[in-house]
């Protein structure tokens, strides 16, 4: 298993070497890293801007081997178009990275925590920054933001991690916080007034019958575990039916290995 050090030293690497390629303008990091990692369990989230489309082909290729010459034992690679691509990278100590990269232009924040780590150029501070406000006068606008995602999955995360410890009680105290996202964006994906929002009886009723599912029967591995999965399925199934947010499939993965090393 890693370090926090091994963790940080990790992304210092990655940072120098983005940073000293051409093709890159600027590195943002994202997620609870860019405000402090929680604990060790934590990954790198990185966001990067490109020197136009015409690089995006070299700065993958580039990024690429440079993670395989690092040791990588996993590169998934994922591209949402032809010019926004992604790398979630593992390596055999447990460490992990998403990286997704894109011409500068095309940068589209989807969480309020973000830090720039380098930037080469004016037009990449400006993108970001006109990202940042769009986000808040989304939040704005629904009362929610792309950000509530953020939360739910670091929930549902902190839900895994506790889980592995058999902390069975933050692991469903977790598991509430998760629940409380999905409840956020029902309410305002069904057009009810999200402050101080108390009548949840009045909400969909098949809605309402699948988050029974959501509670654990009992307070255990398996309980918790099939309760978790219960919510995740639901959250997925809410939120792509809504048009305000934007369900991102990788997302998943961060949980993926966690889920691998729980068993029942």
């Amino acid at each position: 298993m890693y370090t926090s050090a091994d963790r940080q030293k990790l992304a210092d690497t990655i940072c120098k070497f983005v940073q000293q390629t051409p093709e890159f303008e600027g590195l943002l990091q994202i997620g609870s890293g860019a405000v402090g990692y929680t604990d060790i369990y934590s990954d790198i989230d990185l966001m990067a801007g490109i020197l136009g489309r015409k690089n995006v082909c070299s700065a993958d290729e580039k990024l690429s081997s440079f993670f395989a010459e690092l040791g990588a034992v996993w590169i998934d690679h994922r591209m949402w178009s032809d010019f926004v691509l992604g790398l979630s990278v593992y390596f055999e100590n447990g460490l992990s990275v998403d990286f997704s990269y894109m011409p500068t232009k095309e940068i589209a924040l989807r969480s309020p925590y973000f830090k720039i780590l380098f930037s080469k150029s004016a037009s990449f501070e400006q993108r970001v920054y006109e990202q940042s406000i769009y986000l808040v006068e989304k939040a704005k606008q629904y009362g929610i933001d792309n950000s509530i995602q953020h939360s739910f999955f670091y929930a549902l995360r902190k839900c895994e991690i506790a889980l592995l410890r058999r902390d069975f009680i933050y692991a469903d105290m977790a598991l509430s916080e998760a629940r409380q996202c999905l409840l956020q964006i029902e309410v305002v994906k069904e057009h009810k007034k999200l402050h101080q929002f108390k009548a949840f009886h009045t909400l969909d009723g098949d809605f309402l019958k699948e988050l029974e599912y959501t509670y654990p029967a009992s307070r255990n591995t398996e309980g918790l575990s099939r309760a978790k999965e219960c919510l995740l399925d639901q959250y997925q199934n809410v939120v792509k039916q809504c048009n305000f947010l934007e369900f991102e499939e990788a997302q998943l993965k961060i949980l993926k290995r966690f889920q691998e090393e729980i068993v029942p």
